[in-house]
């Protein structure tokens, strides 16, 4: 007969860990560093030209920065809820356009006069693929970290 077992004990250092590693990343790989990369240095391909209201004139390919209104309302609008056993992040992007109407679905799914996607979330939201996208190594590199300082403490 053998005899195996395990144990993993301090289950509330672990999960505050994971909670750490989780707010930190929201906080500084995402609202950061992940969203200046899609708003600013991404590429998109968009079939047309705008005329910005400061008169330049934008072809493809393009950033989605643009004037920053809808990168800034995302950025400000990040929020952090954390209980003893869950984490939140979230973001609102609800800039609005010269009419009131918030436009940030238009521009992630190409409609109205975004002729073209610019799917700038779903490197975080398609649970699918998080993992293989920068944002899932990323959380996967904090989380690492995090447990590491509990092995070496």
């Amino acid at each position: 007969m053998a005899l195996v077992g395990a144990k993993i004990t301090n289950i509330q250092t672990i999960e505050k860990a994971l909670l750490d590693a989780f707010e930190e990343w929201a906080a500084e790989d995402i609202n950061d560093a992940h969203w200046d990369d899609q708003f600013k240095d991404e590429r998109w391909r968009y079939d047309g030209f705008t005329e910005r209201r400061n008169g330049l004139l934008v072809t493809s390919p393009r950033d989605i920065y643009d004037l920053g209104e809808l990168y800034r309302s995302g950025i400000e609008s990040f929020t952090m809820e954390r209980g003893s056993s869950m984490a939140t992040a979230k973001w609102h992007w609800d800039a609005t356009n010269a009419s009131g109407r918030e436009y940030a679905w238009y521009v992630h799914e190409g409609l109205g006069t975004n002729a073209t996607p610019r799917p700038f979330t779903d490197d975080i939201s398609i649970a699918a693929s998080f993992f293989r996208k920068a944002p899932g190594k990323a959380l996967k590199l904090r989380v690492g970290q995090y447990l590491a300082t509990i092995n070496a403490g």
